[in-house]
């Protein structure tokens, strides 16, 4: 793509971007698998090529999904998929130099290239600027690039509660009616129970799935986006276009304004009626962090370790198939947080982990 103009990039993604939203319109399973990977594309725009192209790539999604699906859906698109790429890529551009201030770093640069080149056009000044030491660059926090996408996530999660709080039975009750049309088979759900040997009824089945479905939508959401942002980062590193140096995940670190927000939510969860649901529901969305967090440790410890690869991959295996050491993962993150574990443990930070 390198000798396509820029605009034309953003369009290309965006229409990309939109393409595989729409294909998971139609509910089955894998298609929505498409869904999550729909802000891939803006997300590689936006990296590669700025924050403009992001949002020309948001902005060309948005009117697609409009002329395929109606309005509503194109401005569903952009706030569910396009927005968040686009002011997630705007941080992640954001650099300064060390002890500096004002604008970034990359922009002072190019001021002072463009100003320089102005100085030779006129006349007032003759050759290639002089070399310079390049200065030290603190690009933006990747924790905190984290703690925007939960923010956005949590946002997400509150709108939709709080939409549903006047309906009957609320976000949950939306959830229970939404299952028993047509998503799920209430005979052969309670042939299952029945099979499992447990004393619960469908619909209390269901209640409870209600109870914990909106948090762990919001936590794919969150998990998927941040993953989107990390493959299209490793895209645009090996294609020689990024904009950015690719973040050391060991070395992540939370402000700890954010890291209160988890137990405050449970506090809340502990309360009666939607509140309650609302606090448990960020509390699980929260955790989310603290689990990428502990990911972050492990790998930030195992630095020290012999057959460290070999180790890793073993620890991911049993984590995808098995699934329940991801609270143990988590609460190591809590940990982490509070104890700075990778301070006593960790071994030197390498360029790249």
């Amino acid at each position: 793509m390198g000798n396509l103009p820029p605009w034309l990039i953003g369009v290309l993604a965006g229409l990309a971007s939109a393409i595989l939203y729409a294909a998971a319109s139609g509910g089955a399973t894998p298609a929505i698998i498409l869904a999550y990977i729909a802000p891939l594309p803006i997300f590689i725009a936006g990296l590669g090529w700025g924050t403009v192209m992001a949002l020309i790539a948001g902005a060309t999604g948005l009117v697609v999904m409009s002329v395929i699906a109606g309005l509503s859906s194109g401005v569903v698109y952009f706030a569910v998929v396009a927005l968040a790429p686009v002011w997630l890529v705007r941080l992640a551009l954001l650099s300064r130099a060390v002890g500096g201030r004002g604008a970034s770093a990359a922009a002072r640069a190019a001021k002072a290239r463009e100003a320089h080149h102005r100085a030779v056009a006129d006349g007032t000044r003759d050759g290639p600027p002089e070399e310079a030491p390049p200065p030290d660059v603190e690009w933006y926090p990747p924790g905190m690039l984290v703690a925007w996408t939960t923010a956005i996530a949590a946002t997400l999660l509150v709108v939709s509660i709080l939409s549903m709080a006047a309906t009957d039975g609320g976000l949950r009750g939306a959830v229970v009616q939404m299952l028993n049309t047509g998503i799920v088979d209430t005979g052969e759900l309670r042939r299952m129970l029945d099979g499992q040997g447990l004393a619960v009824s469908p619909s209390e089945f269901l209640e409870m799935v209600a109870t914990f479905l909106p948090a762990m939508a919001g936590s794919m959401w969150l998990l998927m986006t941040l993953a989107n942002m990390a493959i299209a980062q490793l895209i645009v590193d090996r294609s020689g276009n990024s904009l950015r140096p690719t973040p050391v995940f060991s070395q992540i670190t939370y402000p700890q304004a954010f890291l209160m927000a988890f137990p405050v939510s449970l506090v809340l969860g502990f309360l009666p009626g939607e509140l309650g649901f609302a606090g448990l529901s960020l509390a699980a969305l929260l955790f989310v962090p603290y689990f990428l967090l502990g990911l972050a440790t492990i790998h930030a410890i195992s630095r020290r370790w012999q057959a460290r690869t070999a180790i890793l991959i073993g620890f991911y295996l049993i984590l995808i198939v098995v699934g329940s050491p991801v609270m143990l993962v988590g609460i190591l993150g809590l940990v982490e947080a509070w104890m700075g574990l990778r301070d006593r443990y960790a071994g030197p930070p390498p360029d790249a982990d």
